[in-house]
């Protein structure tokens, strides 16, 4: 395997996508190559960051329920939201079509 090779798979071999054989083809040059070796250790450190920093918190469970309800709302049906909420949706709606 050369390191064109190995670059294209380490996203794969980070992702434990690859076959059994793969692996150890993969494996078996990391530990021969300096620069793919550094290259793996650099993008397993970046994916490591972004799942820690970009993992999406639950939304409050009135906007949840809220979502749900305009969601299964029949179309024409009027919706009965929480004020406060519908305040919140309105707003957010006019300031989309301000700065559109």
């Amino acid at each position: 395997m050369n390191c064109v090779e190995a670059i294209a798979r380490l996203h794969l071999y980070i992702d434990r996508e690859l076959s059994a054989e793969e692996v150890i083809t993969v494996q078996q040059h990391l530990a021969r190559c300096s620069q793919c070796e550094s290259r793996f250790r650099f993008d397993e450190r970046l994916r490591r960051l972004i799942h820690e920093r970009c993992t999406i918190e639950r939304a409050p469970a009135h906007l949840r329920e809220a979502v749900m309800r305009i969601a299964q709302t029949p179309p024409g049906e009027p919706l009965e939201l929480d004020p406060e909420l519908e305040m919140e949706l309105r707003a957010d709606i006019a300031l989309e079509e301000f700065v559109e």
